[in-house]
């Protein structure tokens, strides 16, 4: 049984390098986003044209995260509303972006309780609208968008991250009719998506950890070869 001896100190030789120790955690998650973008929202008419000012908006969702001694694998569903406002003469409407997103993030941990975070997201927009129009603008962007930034661990339940979300560029165009200064302006809008910056804080409300090592050093203990 010879090559069964070499083939087990192999396997206990390259098992390390996957990680052993292994983290499964479910979660929620909420916090705020930013819009940070340049030529995104843009409103042309025949008065002019406006871009959006930045306002804070939210977010909040649910994640499955399991961890691979360094490695990260976590999938999350989050919905977020996102908002901007315009500088009109007696107004200043806001435009709202409500979406949810499934995102499929992958994370390494550079340092201990430090990991940096990437991965696709598929989106689908519930609502795009202006507060003094209520009525659902058509849905011109498109489904996939990426995210990357960094997680931070403060405990074995709380953690932080601050990502970046960005959606692949829009097709087609809005047409919004708004109340410029007393009149209604049908303005051209290009681009409807908005790029943004997100905080969230993250509370594992399930959390187990494992030791594969361990496992291996018991079964060890009554085995012949």
């Amino acid at each position: 049984m010879f090559y069964k001896k070499i083939l087990y100190s192999l396997l206990i030789g390259i098992l390390p390098f996957f990680g052993f120790s292994q983290t499964t955690k479910i979660g929620v998650s909420a916090g705020l986003n930013y819009p940070v973008q340049e030529n995104n929202g843009e409103l042309v008419g025949s008065v002019g044209s406006f871009f959006p000012n930045p306002m804070l908006g939210y977010q909040a969702g649910v994640f499955f995260e399991h961890n691979f001694s360094r490695f990260i694998l976590r999938p999350q569903l989050m919905y977020y509303l996102s908002r901007g406002d315009y500088d009109f003469p007696n107004s200043s409407p806001v435009y709202k972006l409500k979406k949810f997103n499934f995102e499929l993030l992958l994370g390494y941990e550079v340092v201990k309780n430090v990991a940096i975070m990437a991965g696709p997201a598929y989106q689908r927009i519930a609502r795009n609208e202006f507060d003094v129009r209520g009525e659902d603008m058509s849905d011109n962007m498109k489904k996939m968008n990426l995210l990357f930034g960094v997680k931070f661990q403060f405990s074995k339940r709380f953690e932080a991250s601050l990502m970046y979300d960005w959606t692949l560029d829009s097709k087609g165009y809005n047409r919004p009719f708004l109340n410029y200064g007393g009149e209604g302006v049908s303005f051209y809008m290009d681009d409807a998506r908005m790029n943004i910056l997100t905080l969230n804080v993250h509370y594992a409300i399930f959390t187990k950890t494992s030791s594969r090592n361990a496992k291996v050093r018991r079964g060890n203990r009554g085995c012949y070869f």
